[in-house]
């Protein structure tokens, strides 16, 4: 398993608080096959979550080094970038980090409510060459009945990440049976732990996760979701 999606940089968010809570998380992680993370610390525009791109490397240099000397596990960095009208401008700053310094950016929406210029932002960004990943699209419950939004979005060239547990329900039944929806709609193009301690047990599921998602989406899309499109993130290829 590779994990696009998770919050093991200490002390940035409200992930891992402590350089000791990261090394347990990336042990259990190790422990259940991950085998490449890409750690995307939250930025939230004016709140205390604004993890800045070069303050993260710094943060992340010594745990690449760890991660792949003690447990053979890939250490890549990005943002979850909180959807806003600067985005563009961040970027251009080098405030906000897309995923490896690819094309490719990691974005959450409003969880509880609509906005309207969701649509426009993404077209910005995509029209200056940059391909936002929407994060666990079964999550936004203003959208539960509006299927039609997410493949407005696909059709624009926005992908999508869900988070595994939600096929297990970890995330309520709501968000379970939105995420199979997704899956069965070919809406799905990554998987994403959304890990933020050492307490969770998200990564000791992922058994039960990769029998469910077979069993949903088959053996080829399975690892077209979990595996291949992680590496072309990585190495910046196109993703259809």
């Amino acid at each position: 398993m590779r994990d696009l999606h998770s919050h093991y940089l200490p002390g940035v968010d409200d992930g891992s608080k402590s350089l000791e809570v990261t090394k347990n998380m990336l042990k259990n992680a190790y422990k259940n096959g991950v085998t490449d993370i890409i750690f995307t610390p939250h930025y939230i525009l004016d709140s205390r979550f604004m993890s800045n791109k070069s303050s993260n490397e710094l943060i992340i240099e010594p745990i690449i080094k760890f991660a792949k000397e003690e447990y053979d596990i890939n250490v890549f960095l990005g943002n979850e970038v909180y959807c806003n009208s600067e985005m563009l401008d961040l970027y251009k700053r080098g405030e906000i980090a897309t995923l490896n310094n690819s094309r490719y950016m990691l974005i959450e929406i409003p969880m509880y409510s609509k906005i309207n210029n969701i649509k426009s932002i993404f077209f910005e960004l995509i029209s200056n060459g940059i391909t936002p990943i929407l994060a666990h699209p079964e999550r936004y419950t203003a959208y539960y009945n509006d299927l039609d939004f997410f493949f407005e979005l696909r059709e624009m060239g926005v992908l999508m990440q869900m988070n595994a547990s939600s096929i297990v329900g970890e995330y309520g039944a709501k968000a379970k049976k939105m995420v199979v929806k997704l899956l069965k709609a070919n809406l799905i193009s990554f998987v994403g732990s959304d890990i933020h301690s050492d307490h969770e047990q998200k990564n000791d599921l992922l058994p039960k996760i990769e029998k469910k998602l077979k069993k949903i989406v088959g053996e080829d899309q399975f690892i077209e979701i979990t595996t291949n499109n992680f590496a072309r993130v990585i190495r910046n290829d196109d993703i259809v």
